[in-house]
């Protein structure tokens, strides 16, 4: 038989021979498991015409709700004779949003083309009014003719003779106008003769905040299928054929980067830039991370607009600031709509200039109802809800040969801000969090492996060395006690 600290030590060593099988086990499946995982993941987010993914780019299993907020100039004599515009928020009008993929073509297995249509459908349940309801509204094809004059791009005639067009037609700066006539479209005889000189900018005789752009193919993507590599997934090849802008004075500037704000790539991390192309905005953007956060049982990290991204110094390095650049947190916009003075910024100019808020009574900015945010579950990318949020602004200045605004004052004039609201259906949700759940699942084993191992190895390592302790201590104990023994004879002997 072996002796008790034989096999003591035998034990031990057995149990540390464990602790290291356990270890290699673990990475072996967690680099076996992350493999398999990721090639899962591909098979599921390319865009193919078997995927999973195609059907959900093709026709999302999400509700999609666009929120519109009119600025109502409740105070239009006061305002043209040089007060402050005092402004009353009106809304939501809320439009069910249904988004669609025309003309969808696969170029090749890396490549597809395709017209993305949005359509909207008014809600009057979700909102605070009928689309008949009046709003005393500026007048914005008046507004962008008398800047064309202003700023010299309308040199065919000069302000006295536009001042004697508009006095004929008994234009108004400020107008009474129905949500529907805004949103639909209602005819103006401005945009009749703006069409003549900007047919690519000015669709039609009607004016509408849509623009031409409400149930249209308007404009063509191409895009990365991710075939060969799912972090292309969804970016941007082409933008109506074009491979970069040139509104802007940069070639960073005229970039087109990132998706186009529909999908994804997957593998998300909280240092990760999350861009996409605006065509509203004439710009690709990037999102950063703000917090972790749950939404419906799906754990997500949630991405945001930075609160820099239009800060002037920032807009003005980056070759944005072409034209008026009026200070922080607004972008103007005017190079890609015909020159107009437009100006794309936060709702109620959250995160700009405080001078832009306190030109204009009746603003509140707000982070938690103004801020752009999106809830990305980021092993897949794939949105689980989000509010997308901008405002229209127009800079108007006054002109003394222009009596529609000879006396008012210089200001940025918000006119709209939306909020499009977007969240995945309850199944879908439900799938995701299932994947979740084995992504998790996937690292939470091997990562107890490596803590068992690792808790073995350390324990039998701390009790093999105090047995080897005792058993050199016992060794020496007998020694002292044999030659203690040793002495005691010898001093005998002698005497």
């Amino acid at each position: 038989m072996l002796p008790a600290f034989s096999f003591v030590r035998c034990s031990i060593v057995l149990i540390i021979i464990l602790g290291v099988f356990l270890l290699i086990s673990a990475i072996g499946s967690y680099l076996f498991s992350q493999s398999l995982m990721n090639k899962k993941i591909h098979e599921n987010v390319k865009l193919t015409n078997e995927s999973k993914a195609f059907k959900f780019w093709l026709n999302p299993p999400a509700s999609i709700y666009r929120k519109y907020f009119f600025f109502d100039i409740v105070n239009s004599e006061q305002f043209l004779n040089g007060a402050k515009p005092k402004l009353v928020q009106r809304g939501p009008y809320t439009y069910k949003e249904k988004w669609e993929k025309g003309n969808v073509n696969f170029i090749d297995e890396e490549h597809i083309e395709y017209a993305p249509i949005s359509t909207l459908y008014f809600e009057p349940s979700m909102s605070v009014g009928n689309e008949s309801d009046l709003i005393s509204f500026l007048n914005i094809p008046a507004a962008s003719m008398i800047d064309q004059i202003i700023s010299g791009k309308f040199d065919f005639f000069g302000a006295s003779f536009a001042n004697t067009i508009l006095n004929h037609l008994e234009t108004k700066l400020v107008i009474k106008r129905t949500i529907k006539e805004l949103i639909s479209g209602y005819e103006d005889p401005l945009m009749d003769l703006a069409s003549d000189y900007m047919p690519d900018i000015i669709k039609g005789e009607k004016f509408n905040l849509m623009n031409g752009k409400n149930g249209t193919e308007w404009q063509k993507f191409v895009i990365n299928s991710g075939v060969y590599d799912p972090l292309n997934v969804g970016k941007i090849v082409s933008w109506n054929g074009l491979k970069k802008l040139n509104y802007w004075n940069s070639e960073k500037a005229n970039q087109i980067s990132g998706t186009d704000g529909t999908f994804y790539p997957p593998y998300l991390n909280r240092s990760s830039i999350i861009e996409s192309y605006s065509p509203e905005m004439c710009r690709s953007y990037g999102l950063e991370y703000l917090r972790d956060n749950e939404i419906n049982g799906v754990k997500t990290y949630d991405f945001h607009f930075p609160s820099d991204l239009f800060s002037a110094s920032k807009l003005e390095q980056e070759g944005f600031c072409d034209g008026k650049c009026l200070g922080n947190g607004v972008l103007n916009i005017s190079n890609c709509y015909g020159g107009v003075s437009g100006f794309i910024s936060q709702p109620h100019f959250l995160n700009a200039d405080e001078k832009f808020v306190k030109s204009i009574k009746g603003l509140e900015p707000n982070k938690d109802i103004h801020d752009f945010l999106i809830h990305f579950e980021p092993t897949t990318g794939v949105p689980v809800a989000g509010n997308v949020r901008f405002q229209i602004n127009f800079y108007l200045e006054p002109n003394k040969d222009i009596d529609l605004v000879k006396n008012i004052q210089p200001v940025l004039l918000p006119v709209i801000w939306f909020d499009e609201e977007i969240k995945l259906d309850l199944q879908t949700t439900e799938e995701l969090s299932k994947v979740a759940f084995y992504v998790r699942l996937v690292t939470i084993i091997p990562v107890s492996m490596v803590s068992t191992g690792i808790l073995l190895i350390l324990v039998s390592s701390f009790f093999l060395l105090r047995n080897s302790r005792n058993q050199l201590n016992n060794k020496n104990a007998k020694k002292k006690i044999y030659l203690a023994e040793e002495a005691r004879l010898f001093t005998n002997e002698q005497n």
